[in-house]
């Protein structure tokens, strides 16, 4: 109940926050094992996010995208990839073309 409770305040307060890339220095700190609300506290909400599901519509992985906003000079797209309990499975980063 209280990983619940902890999630609804940071996306209530990470909500007004507006996405952008993630820049190196910060990169470099996300780590295996650190959850949702953790990478949510840090970053804010993602741009876009992606859902695997099962038939049965339970979610096996859920994948949040960084991206730049036009302007920036830091081209690089983030990817987080998180697992069915939230935890971080895996991060990337490539360049925008």
């Amino acid at each position: 109940m209280k990983k619940i409770m902890l999630l609804l305040v940071f996306s209530v307060y990470s909500s007004s926050l507006i996405a952008d890339a993630i820049e190196m220095r910060d990169y470099i700190t996300i780590r295996t094992g650190m959850s949702e609300g953790e990478i949510l506290y840090k970053f804010g909400p993602s741009d876009h996010e992606t859902i695997r599901s099962d038939r049965l519509n339970f979610v096996l992985s859920k994948t949040w995208f960084y991206i730049p906003v036009r302007s920036s000079n830091d081209k690089w797209i983030t990817e987080i990839k998180f697992d069915s309990n939230g935890k971080l499975i895996k991060r990337d980063r490539y360049r925008v073309k």
